[in-house]
Formats: structure tokens, C-alpha cells, sequence
């Protein structure tokens, strides 16, 4: 007998066969939460997306997963691991036009560098053939030809500061790359390794750029100090953007937490409306012998049931708005909006499961919490009372 009570009263506060506005009430929560879930859920994704598109940017074209620091030769075919390697070398020069400069870090590397790994990264123009001119060749960035109001096949000069001399050295530039984010691009230049060795003569940096498999990234790294190389990641070598990419990740992360906080409260809010609007009806259940129990269990529980469902909708909402957010993004590149040059937006989207059941967790267990609260009004209404009234 009572739970065919609790089971129609949960029915019956659910929509099935109450009137128009009951349901609607329900509908709209219904609505509001799980909206609120997909933009949580939605905002996570891209901002963790984001966060590792820039990582892999850095890790590919800057400075390899891991760096080990020899000019010696050396062979690291047998960690099984290791994607690829490249011998490397770099140092800093400015970088001369006619109508500007720019301090740089110029990297030589060999024609084996850029693998199809490191092209998906990149967008190319059509590369500078060289005719009449034994002057070397280097790549430079778009954003950074912008600064310096060069073109393909224009010249420009590289100029070397030391203590003693300044060593220039007049280069073409071969071609244009575009990696998507303008703050790795605006101080990249690539050059032939043997310039850098001519140019240089040998104070330049040489180390082992080592692309890793993501998972064993660690591992290898410390086979690699263990067999005595001295090897530092991505991470190490850009210590202030990897720091910043991980607080802000956890910063956002915190941010969404809170407003799932926020949102549990405001769930609470739907039970004590629902409390407020059945007074006489919980007055007239109680004096036919319905316990005080049993009534706040039928009211948590249809809240909940709203609440879950909210939650997985809202969840599949989100992930698929981020899921299917790629052309939207190209789009955006492709218009070259200046308030968002400074931003990544060619970026590989991923869920980051661990964030995303924070999230929901954190809001059904406050929800949980904050609805029991709140019931406890239904002790409080007096049958007697609420009889007289009416």
C-alpha cells in the first residue's frame, strides 16, 4: 500500500496526469538545469581542448616532448616508445627587414623534421624556389612576416649579438607556416641545421627533440636519466606557459564547481516550491494516515528524478555542441577576427572525463544535500492548521 502511494504521488508530481501547470513547472526545471549542465559541460571541454591543443603545439614545434641535451651522437631506437627524433639546434638572433626587427629563436633543423606529425600543425604557403641566389633559405611564420612586412621570397637579415662581433647573415625566406597560435608563431624562425653551424660556430645549443607516446611519456624519461642523459620536458623548458595552461585549467575548473554549486541550491528551490504550492494536499495525505517520511521520500525523489535527468541530457547537450564545434572554429580562423588572433582556435576536441563527473557529482551530491534541507518544512506543516485556513 505504500509504495503504490509513493509510486503514484512521485507519478503524479512528475506531470503524469496533474494539470497544465504542474507540468510546465516541471518542464521548465527540466529545461533550466539541463541547460545549465550542457553549458557547464560545453565550457570544460573547450577550455581543456584548448589547453592541450596550445600543449601540443609547443611539444611539436617547440621543443619536442623530450629534450635530451647532447651534441654527442646517440641512438634511441631501442626505447620503444620514441616516435621521433631529431637532432637540433638553436640559439637567438635579431631578425632584420627594411621597415623592422624582431628578437627571435631560430631553430636548425634538417628536412627529416618536418614529418607528417609536425605538418598536421601547420598550415604552408607555396614554398619560394630558388633560382639565381645561393643565399640560404629559412621559414618564418605568417604573423611573424606581418611584423616585418615581408613576403615569400623577400630578403631579410639575421644578425648574430655577441660580446665581441656582430655576425650578420642575409637569408630568403622560403615559405610562410601558420601553427594557429600567434604567441609560439611571432618568435619561431627555421633554418637549415647546417646554418645554424656555419652561423653560429658551435655556440649555438644542441640537443635531441624526442617526440613521446603521450602515456609513457614519464617512463621514458626516466629510462633516459637512468641510461645518464640529461633529458627535460616540454613543461620544463616552458615553465611560465605550462603553468599558466594548468592554472588556468584547474582556475576554470573551479569556476564551473561553483556554479554547479550554485545550480544544486537553486534544484532545492524546485522543492520548496513544490512544498509551498501542496500544503493541503500534505495536510489531507498526512490526516489520512500518510507518514511525514514517506511524503518528504515522494518529493525528494521526484526532484532527483528531474534532477538525473537534467543532468545526463545536459551532459550530452554539452559534449555534443564541443563535439561538433570544428567547423564553427575554422570558420572564426578564417575570418581573422583580431580580438581572437591571440587565441588557439585550431584545436583538436577532447573530453576530459574526470572534469566533466566532477562537475555533475559535485552538483547532484549538493543537490542531494540542499533538498533534504529543504524538505524539512513538510514536519513543519500542521494538518489542522492548513485545514482551518482553507
Amino acid at each position: 500500500m505504500k509504495q503504490a502511494l509513493f509510486a503514484l504521488l512521485v507519478k503524479r508530481k512528475l506531470g503524469f496526469g496533474a494539470n497544465r501547470a504542474a507540468k510546465r513547472r516541471i518542464l521548465f526545471n527540466l529545461l533550466l538545469i539541463t541547460l545549465v549542465v550542457s553549458a557547464l559541460v560545453f565550457a570544460q571541454m573547450f577550455v581543456v581542448s584548448m589547453s592541450r591543443g596550445i600543449a601540443d603545439k609547443y611539444a611539436l614545434l617547440g621543443n619536442g616532448h623530450l629534450q635530451v641535451h647532447t651534441a654527442l651522437d646517440a641512438d634511441f631506437s631501442h626505447y620503444e616508445q620514441v616516435i621521433d627524433v631529431q637532432k637540433v639546434g638553436q640559439s637567438y638572433a635579431l631578425i632584420y627587414s627594411p621597415s623592422a626587427n624582431k628578437m627571435v629563436r631560430l631553430k636548425g633543423v634538417q628536412e627529416s623534421y618536418f614529418s607528417e606529425l609536425r605538418l598536421d600543425q601547420l598550415t604552408m604557403g607555396e614554398p619560394y624556389v630558388q633560382t639565381d641566389s645561393n643565399l640560404p633559405l629559412i621559414l618564418i611564420s605568417s604573423t611573424l612576416a606581418s611584423t616585418l612586412d615581408v613576403t615569400i621570397g623577400d630578403r631579410v637579415a639575421l644578425m648574430l649579438v655577441s660580446q665581441n662581433s656582430i655576425r650578420p647573415q642575409l637569408c630568403i625566406v622560403k615559405n610562410l607556416y601558420d601553427s594557429g597560435y600567434q604567441e609560439l608563431d611571432a618568435n619561431l624562425v627555421f633554418s637549415d641545421y647546417a646554418l645554424m653551424a656555419r652561423l653560429f660556430q658551435g655556440k649555438e645549443e644542441t640537443y635531441y627533440e624526442l617526440l613521446v607516446e603521450a602515456d609513457a611519456l614519464q617512463q621514458t624519461k626516466n629510462e633516459l636519466k637512468a641510461d645518464g642523459y640529461a633529458v627535460t620536458s616540454w613543461e620544463e623548458e616552458n615553465y611560465a606557459v605550462a603553468t599558466n595552461l594548468n592554472t588556468s585549467r584547474q582556475a576554470v575548473l573551479g569556476v564551473m564547481v561553483a556554479v554547479a554549486i550554485l545550480c544544486g541550491y537553486f534544484i532545492s528551490e524546485l522543492s520548496r516550491e513544490l512544498v509551498e504550492d501542496d500544503k493541503y494536499k500534505i495536510a489531507m495525505l498526512t490526516l489520512l494516515g500518510a507518514t511525514k517520511r514517506l511524503i518528504r521520500r515522494s518529493y525528494f525523489s521526484t526532484v532527483m528524478v528531474v534532477t538525473l535527468i537534467a543532468v545526463l541530457l545536459g551532459t550530452a547537450l554539452g559534449m555534443s555542441m564541443a563535439l561538433n564545434l570544428s567547423p564553427l572554429l575554422s570558420s572564426l580562423a578564417a575570418r581573422s577576427i583580431p580580438s581572437l588572433s591571440y587565441y588557439l582556435l585550431d584545436f583538436t576536441i577532447v573530453i576530459p572525463w574526470i572534469d566533466i563527473l566532477t562537475i555533475t557529482c559535485v552538483l547532484v551530491m549538493v543537490s542531494i544535500l540542499s533538498v533534504t534541507f529543504s524538505l524539512r518544512r513538510v514536519s513543519r506543516i500542521e494538518p489542522i492548521a492548513c485545514a482551518h485556513f482553507d
